[in-house]
């Protein structure tokens, strides 16, 4: 759909600079989607692996000094694309880029042929009440393959609920070293003492829990 460099508003690179690699295209519904043109299937157009490498490497050198260190592949869902972004991801290796992968978690087999190219994952754990499906078992799957290189975001919105935080924080038992960082969602705010309630569960069982909303609607960038 689009490539541009920008801040990362969210999770553990806050306010890194990347290039962001959009894919059109949502297996998920979620009722909080902030990119909503993106979840079509005919969202976008095809490129080829030749025009996106140019335009990567366009925007890089239109960055005016300011290196992007790692490619953002996000969307949609980049993962329905995995044979092209296996490719993507080790050309942009080669090119000295690191590879970042925002995913809603519920694809493993999709995953697992792509983690030895991946340096981050930002993956989603999804409440049931944002998507109108459960994907817990998919959630823990897909941890298993590399934990190391990933960190979980939950979304919270007015309808969370502390079942579902419960259910997430327990999906993370056999990873405590798994960051996780609950984020208010922008345009579906949930109140402030029941975001830090949240945070304050989530705290009690694990070391590294952070509560942060995305800052592109504060910074005021893309």
């Amino acid at each position: 759909m689009e490539v541009f460099s920008s801040l990362q508003g969210e999770g553990l690179r806050l306010g890194e600079r990347q290039i962001f690699v959009r894919f059109g295209g949502c297996n998920l519904r979620c009722d909080y989607c902030d990119t909503p043109a993106s979840r079509p299937a005919s969202a976008g157009s095809l490129w080829s692996a030749a025009k996106l490498k140019a335009a990567i490497l366009a925007v890089q050198k239109a960055s005016g000094g300011l290196r992007n260190r790692s490619i953002s592949w996000t969307g949609g869902e980049p993962l329905l694309f995995p044979r092209f972004l296996r490719e993507m991801m080790a050309w942009a290796r080669r090119k000295g880029f690191e590879n970042h992968l925002e995913t809603n978690g519920v694809l493993p087999a999709r995953f697992e042929p792509l983690s030895e190219l991946v340096d981050v994952v930002s993956m989603d754990v999804k409440l049931p009440s944002a998507t109108g499906r459960r994907a817990w078992d998919a959630h823990g799957a897909f941890l298993r393959i590399a934990p190391s290189k990933t960190f979980v975001k939950v979304v919270l919105t007015s309808s969370s609920r502390s079942v579902e935080l419960r259910r997430a924080v327990d999906l993370l038992k056999d990873f405590p070293e798994v960051p996780l960082v609950l984020q208010p969602a922008t345009g579906r705010s949930i109140a402030s003492r029941r975001a830090l309630a949240f945070l304050k569960f989530a705290r009690a069982r694990r070391r590294n829990v952070r509560l942060s909303p995305q800052w592109h609607p504060v910074w005021g960038v893309p």
